[in-house]
């Protein structure tokens, strides 16, 4: 990963509730696995939806083109449920650790879907999905979790934004917003 690339996805945010919940289940597990991976920053947490472009400057006509393809989706409000963490990937390194969930996800499964038809439709993705599992990050650690259930953390989906992460910066700019409405 290029320090200075531009990553454009779309992505759920986790309301200001639920984002402090998961900061302090990060924190204990950092305690308790005695882990020297910083948190996600709150403002930084989110559930990837659809990946829009890797770019080397900013373009916005990129922008453009997926905020007009997804100006049209209609899609309901939805329960976001988290209630597992467990440690993803394998190797060495430090590597992410994650909420899941299996029923508690739907919601955003669907979303992920029905974006995706809008941005195939726009030419700004392939018209097969790939495989799709919606996780949040907490932090990154070369220490293992392994599978653990915990409370539930919850909220409600009401928009779904369009980040621009700029690598090496460890920050999120929100490039556009879009409301989750009735049924």
């Amino acid at each position: 990963m290029e320090p200075g690339r531009h990553y454009l996805f779309f992505a759920l945010r986790p309301a200001a509730e639920a984002a402090e919940r998961l900061c302090g289940l990060a924190a204990d597990l950092r305690k308790r696995y005695r882990m020297t991976g910083r948190p996600v920053a709150p403002d930084r947490l989110h559930i990837s939806l659809n990946f829009v472009a890797d770019l080397a400057a900013p373009d916005p006509q990129v922008v453009d083109r997926a905020s007009a393809a997804v100006a049209g989706v209609a899609f309901p409000a939805f329960a976001v449920a988290l209630d597992r963490m467990v440690t993803w990937g394998r190797g060495d390194g430090a590597r992410p650790i994650v909420m899941r969930s299996d029923d508690g996800l739907l919601g955003v499964e669907g979303l992920h879907r029905t974006l995706h038809g809008a941005l195939a439709q726009a030419g700004l993705a392939p018209r097969r999905e790939r495989a799709f599992e919606p996780h949040l990050t907490l932090l990154r650690d070369k220490a293992v979790v392994p599978l653990e259930f915990v409370d539930t953390v919850a909220w409600t989906a009401r928009e779904f934004v369009l980040l621009n992460s700029v690598r090496g910066e460890g920050r999120h700019e929100v490039l556009g917003r879009w409301p989750l409405g009735g049924p």
